[in-house]
């Protein structure tokens, strides 16, 4: 079977939209919602790190990830601090509330990528994870 690239793209982008719509269905009943969600795994991937680089993972405006900051902090799943390398800028971390809340997360994860994957074959999963990273790593 034949696929056409700008096909090929539109398969990509509705998949990506159905794993995300999964995503947001797991997360009800969290008190996350999707993107506060995915700027606490990018905290926890790097902490502790700067607000700016938290925006610039994901690409949003800084405006947009304080804003975001703010409502994980007043959560109790983030804490910032100050950074003792510069004392004028501030490092943000999780809290251990926020650890336990990645699990949480985590597993929503994996269930809205089960619903989404789960009628691939083993084989299937392989050729399509091996196609994904050629194409993630350009």
């Amino acid at each position: 079977m034949s696929v056409s690239t700008p096909d090929l793209a539109d398969l990509l982008m509705r998949a990506g939209r159905r794993l995300r719509s999964a995503h947001a269905e797991e997360l009800i009943g969290l008190p996350v919602n999707p993107h506060q969600a995915r700027a606490l795994r990018a905290i926890a991937r790097r902490a502790p790190l700067r607000p700016s680089a938290l925006a610039e993972s994901l690409r949003v405006a800084p405006r947009s990830a304080t804003e975001v900051v703010d409502a994980l902090v007043a959560g109790g799943w983030v804490e910032r601090a100050r950074d003792p390398d510069d004392g004028r800028a501030m490092l943000l971390d999780l809290t251990a509330p926020g650890r336990e809340l990645i699990g949480d997360i985590d597993r929503a994860r994996a269930r809205a990528a089960e619903k989404l994957l789960g009628g691939l074959s083993e084989s299937e999963r392989a050729t399509l994870a091996a196609a994904l990273g050629r194409v993630v790593a350009g």
